[in-house]
């Protein structure tokens, strides 16, 4: 049995602080790699004199302090109770680091008051938030007309019957029901006394708890576990809202059945391990709805309050522990910009609740903080796709997944942490026809803890968000045609929602992308064309060696090396990536005001040929040796080194968009090109491409 200091698979957590870190959380939840046969441990931390400030045992792979410590210096080690040793390790509390006081769930649980609505919001908050979201309120009231057209749904038959919806299909159209017009109409009926939207919310209330929590609805996924998820997110809070309109039998047929996903919720984050392997995004989002369900059966008489209490306990053992996985300390969500705008709203109306009701936030930690400034560079709803990873292609109307992408993705991060720019962005969207899938976080009411936010700073024209391994330049990003260059290089690689892409960009003059990634689900995750062309690096803009691109296993991090905001550039090391197959890879990516310089430098063992990949929207056309890309805002010429040479230029997937799909299930969805670029073998390579962006006037 030895101490492992590394991840050993890509479900296991990082360890943190990693050696030399500065961190801005007092105190930090302190991880390391489990020891196989290990029984428990004991964790040591010691000031920088020396002395012993904290000793205690776990049987996890974690532990978080409860007694903030002091800015300063600290090292720490781990002991399993077998005698192995990790070593010591130094770390750094900043000076302005956010002292987070955890709440604990016995304290939280005898806070909830005996109230009803108590969830979301109280009685008395009612009319202030009327005030607040008088607009939201108007396309709420058409979520509601929307409604009534909509009726009731149908049970899944999927499971049993091929001619019936399958399970992609279905559960997509079952969100409709769920996720949308029930949560729209019990919301109105509470926010407003429209009776007729109580009643229907009601009904389907009523309807989807007649569906058996244990087949094709569970959360257990043998079935998928889709509509099992919208209704361990929802039902919670509607029971909240409609407690007035159900009788006592009502009542306890809902709570039972809230109960019943409450413990499939538990059952899922014990049965993988969850707090040692986190990495299971669906998962991720079960802490919040366990919780929920907690805070709202209290009092129902369906489950005793021990049961609550320890749902409540693992609840915020996650949360003031080793959550979010995706979410960093940079602020950054390393699933990117499509996933992170709902993974970020899963919770929000439990920690709202916890806030309200303890007077304790679990909104003070560093991700929580700083993600706001993720919002502004990479989910900017102007753009018209938002790298990386899968879902990039997607908007909040976008035909495959509706909403998800969320319409409002600001909401709660712009209110409460800024920074100006984002508030602004935020005032400007347009009100949308009706909400589609995010409506749960839409009326909640303001923070009752005061909070000044002291780790985040104004937003710049260039930032780097290390630990997700994300660079992103701009030329001005105030202004409507700027030219805006990110990449990804980064310590999570190409499993999950993740793509073999470590170094790729994309480039945006006003939003319009000049260069993107390219590919989709197809029908859905897990395709043949998703999982043979998207998730591939051929798909991307970083090179292939040999033909063949990067590896995917945990072995494969990459990391943003060098960054100089002031002169924008930055240079990224992609060696780990290639396996073996390249003795170094290293690439550079500066932004001016006329475009983007990209420098390759590849040193390989025996002579390789790199083929140079580039997508784009619009058919691209050669002329005089240059490739150009003409958008509305802008035209990109495409210079390639002399050493690089235009193989082909192509509309066509190596793996087909509905291949090996049943021609029912054909999906259509907007063409992209691919520029292919070879060089000759060599050792050594150093390629520079400059892409010229010559700005529309007026557009």
């Amino acid at each position: 049995m030895s101490f492992p200091l590394t991840r050993r698979s890509t479900r296991e957590n990082f360890p943190f602080p990693a050696p030399g870190a500065v961190i801005d959380e007092t105190t930090p939840c302190l991880i390391w790699i489990p020891v196989d046969g290990a029984t428990g441990y004991t964790v040591t931390v010691k000031s920088q004199a020396g002395d012993v400030i904290f000793s205690e045992s776990t049987e996890k792979n974690y532990i978080y302090p409860t007694i903030p410590w002091a800015p300063g210096s600290y090292s720490w080690n781990v002991v399993t109770h077998q005698g192995e040793e990790r070593g010591w390790q130094a770390f750094q509390i900043s000076d302005n680091a956010i002292p987070f006081i955890r709440p604990n769930a016995r304290e939280v649980f005898d806070s909830i008051p005996d109230c009803r609505p108590r969830h979301l919001f109280f009685t008395q908050d009612i009319p202030t938030l009327l005030l607040d979201h008088a607009g939201e309120l108007e396309t709420l009231k058409r979520n509601v007309e929307l409604a009534y057209r909509h009726g009731m749904p149908t049970p899944p038959r999927y499971a049993h019957d091929g001619d019936e919806l399958p399970y992609r299909e279905y559960f997509g159209a079952y969100r409709d029901y769920c996720d949308r017009d029930l949560v729209a109409c019990a919301l109105c009926y509470t926010l407003t006394g429209d009776e007729k939207a109580g009643d229907h919310a009601k009904e389907l209330l009523l309807t989807i708890c007649d569906m058996n929590p244990l087949g094709p609805c569970s959360l257990h996924g043998e079935f998928g576990d889709e509509v099992g998820l919208s209704n361990a997110r929802c039902l919670p809070a509607v029971l909240d809202l409609l407690y007035p309109l159900l009788d006592g039998k009502q009542m306890r047929y809902v709570a039972s059945t809230v109960a019943v996903y409450a413990k499939q919720c538990e059952e899922r984050i014990r049965g993988i391990d969850y707090i040692h392997n986190p990495s299971d995004s669906h998962v991720g989002r079960l802490p919040a709805y366990l919780g929920e369900a907690a805070l709202v059966l209290k009092d129902t008489g369906v489950e005793d309050d021990e049961t609550l209490v320890n749902w409540l306990e693992l609840t915020l053992d996650i949360y003031n522990g080793i959550f979010p996985f995706y979410g960093c300390p940079d602020g950054s969500w390393a699933e990117g910009a499509f996933y992170s705008t709902s993974y970020t709203k899963w919770y929000l109306p439990f920690f709202s609740a916890v806030e309200r009701f303890s007077g304790i936030s679990l909104f003070r930690r560093p991700f929580y903080l700083r993600y706001s400034h993720y919002l502004l560079h990479f989910c900017n709803e102007a753009y018209e796709v938002h790298p990386f990873g899968d879902g990039y292609w997607c908007h909040p109307e976008d035909a495959e997944w509706p909403g998800f992408f969320a319409q409002d993705p600001y909401r709660v991060y712009a209110e409460r942490f800024g920074p100006p720019l984002l508030e602004a962005r935020r005032k400007s969207l347009p009100a949308p026809d009706y909400f589609r899938l995010h409506l749960l976080d839409i009326f909640l009411p303001k923070s009752p803890v005061p909070f000044e936010n002291t780790i985040t700073g104004d937003a710049e024209n260039a930032a780097l968000f290390p630990y997700g391994g994300y660079g992103v330049l701009h030329t001005d990003m105030s202004a409507p045609d700027d030219i805006c260059v990110m990449a990804r290089a980064s310590r999570y690689t190409a499993d999950s929602h993740r793509h073999a892409d470590q170094g790729s960009f994309a480039l945006f003059c006003g939003g319009k992308a000049l260069i993107s990634p390219s590919g989709y689900f197809g029908r859905q995750y897990g395709s043949k064309h998703h999982f043979g062309w998207t998730k591939t690096t051929i798909a991307h803009n970083v090179a292939l060696i040999d033909g063949l691109g990067q590896g995917t296993n945990q072995n494969t991090a990459c990391r943003i090396t060098e960054f100089d905001g002031e002169n924008k550039c930055f240079t990224m090391d992609l060696t780990p990536a290639y396996e073996g197959r390249v003795k170094s890879y290293l690439r550079t990516i500066s932004l001016d005001k006329g475009g983007m310089t990209v420098t390759d430098k590849i040193e390989a063992v025996t002579p390789v040929e790199v083929t140079y990949p580039l997508h784009t929207l619009v058919m691209p056309r050669e002329a005089d040796g240059k490739v150009l890309v003409e958008r509305e805002s802008a035209t990109l010429q495409i210079l390639p080194d002399p050493a690089m040479s235009l193989d082909r230029i192509t509309d066509n997937y190596d793996v087909d968009l509905n291949e090996g799909e049943p021609e029912a299930y054909h999906v259509t969805m907007p063409p992209q090109f691919h520029i292919y670029y070879k060089t000759e073998k060599a050792t050594s390579h150093t390629l520079m491409v400059r892409y010229e962006v010559e700005k529309k006037e007026n557009k």
